[in-house]
């Protein structure tokens, strides 16, 4: 049998985006006949040296935070080696496929501007390029629409298990609520869950939470489940594979720096309220919630209330800037991309779990609302679908 040519990956496997990009790397060669020469190993720095140079192909480099002498090493080997975190500027290390990182703000702030919040937070990390990237795109976005973000950024210091950064406690307090956080990743947002427990917050009912990874660990390890934007680790991961290949076959690949566009937000409880202070709109939106899956009718929530539906649009409007039926379409798009991204459920199921009267309706409505059948946006948002294409 012919011996494999390795793709080496550094990065720390205890964090979900790294395990993700090895995932998407293993599943790309596999999927992929022209590359079945090549297999995927999990590496520490150090044992690149021991290793048969003839054997290797290249390296793919996922966050590494190693001291200065071991990343000195590093840019002394021969390999290609390709960036897939872009978290820092290595000059040793000029070629990097990474997630679009303003594009992650903006659909963080998308998502909570939507949830009709009017004051906000960003919790950061300094130090790190991508986060800041989330910080300019979401503060960009949010003063696009006349509102200001109260920022705190903070070094990493770990403390027992969990990464906590100093003062995070005292700023969560000093935020005027209701408001909604995003978390530059879910390590971050699952610290600031438990620092609102801590000091008696209310999630989501006073401060909202949004994370980042969608952390197999993390999202669901306390309760409200955290809602979380995915990555598009599985094209991060094939763009940076190709991108190594290039450079070890001595072909200059075409740009030195590519951007994936982010997934979708997964939305779970934290996330969940809408910051609505008209009494009438907050009642309509309890409603419609729990009317959703059984195709919520606008004259039958008005009827209820015992209000016209003129008067229950003209409150939507002064409220939330779109009228009942705009949110209801809203939120069965939402429900839907969730339920595609994070279950098996059949597209019938899906259709009537979001409120509509059909598959086939949901797959036009679908289409519309966001340029992707059903169909293919599961092949791409869901990891299992992607590990396991025949499931």
């Amino acid at each position: 049998m012919k011996t494999k040519s390795w793709i080496i990956f550094l990065g720390d496997l205890a964090i979900a985006y790294n395990r993700e990009v090895l995932r998407g790397v293993s599943h790309t060669l596999e999927s992929q006949p022209e590359l079945q020469r090549y297999a995927a190993f999990h590496a520490e720095v150090g044992e690149l040296r021991r290793l048969d140079t003839r054997d290797v192909a290249g390296v793919l480099i996922s966050g590494l935070s190693h001291p200065n002498d071991t990343l000195r090493r590093l840019a002394r080997c021969r390999f290609p080696m390709v960036d897939v975190a872009g978290e820092r500027h290595r000059p040793w290390l000029p070629y990097c496929v990474r997630a679009d990182d303003e594009a992650v703000g903006h659909l963080a702030a998308d998502h909570l501007l939507a949830r009709g919040f009017r004051r906000f937070g960003f919790l950061g990390h300094a130090g790190h390029i991508g986060i800041a990237l989330r910080q300019k795109g979401f503060t960009e976005r949010i003063g696009g629409n006349g509102y200001s973000v109260k920022c705190f950024e903070g070094s990493a210091e770990r403390i027992g298990r969990r990464w906590w950064p100093p003062g995070m406690f005292r700023w969560i307090r000093t935020v005027e609520k209701p408001a909604a956080v995003f978390c530059c990743n879910d390590l971050r947002a699952s610290a600031l869950l438990m620092a609102c427990q801590q000091a008696s917050i209310g999630v989501p009912e006073e401060i909202a939470l949004l994370g980042v990874d969608d952390d197999d660990v993390y999202r669901l390890l306390r309760n409200p489940h955290l809602s979380s934007i995915q990555l598009q680790t599985h094209l991060i991961a094939e763009k940076g594979l190709a991108m190594l290949l290039s450079l070890s076959r001595g072909e200059a690949p075409p740009r030195k720096c590519v951007t994936v566009p982010p997934g979708s937000v997964i939305v779970r409880a934290s996330s969940s309220m809408m910051a609505v202070e008209d009494v009438l709109v907050r009642k309509a939106l309890t409603l419609i919630h729990a009317r959703l899956s059984d195709r919520v009718s606008i004259k039958r929530v008005a009827a209820d209330m015992g209000i016209s539906r003129p008067t229950l649009e003209k409150h939507f409007f002064r409220a939330l800037g779109r009228s009942p039926a705009a949110e209801i379409r809203r939120l069965q798009v939402e429900r839907a991309t969730t339920l595609l991204a994070t279950t098996d459920l059949s597209m019938p199921d899906v259709a009537r779990r979001s409120g509509y009267s059909s598959a086939q309706q949901f797959s036009v409505s679908f289409k519309r609302c966001t340029g992707a059948a059903p169909t293919d946006y599961r092949r791409l948002h869901s990891p299992r679908q992607r590990r396991d294409p025949g499931a």
